[in-house]
């Protein structure tokens, strides 16, 4: 199973709309997503305020920004 942070805040419709094209996902083998919220962490809040909502790869921490699409979040996902 992958792990995938999702960088994010509260009050964040780009967040909300990443999160739900995450979920329409059709995926071959499930994945395991942490929410990260950038407003508790100074650094993060810092380096991504502008940037988010941001997707994470675990094993590599290759980042994905937004605006995502389906294809390009499905080829992210399955690297």
């Amino acid at each position: 199973m992958t792990e995938f942070y999702l960088l994010s805040k509260p009050n964040c419709p780009l967040c909300d709309e990443a999160l739900r094209m995450l979920n329409s996902l059709q995926l071959e083998e499930p994945l395991r997503l942490h929410w990260v919220d950038i407003s508790q962490q100074a650094d993060l809040l810092e380096e991504y305020a502008w940037l988010i909502p941001v997707l994470v790869r675990a094993t590599d921490d290759a980042e994905l920004r937004w605006p995502f699409d389906p294809t390009t979040l499905l080829e992210f996902i399955e690297q």
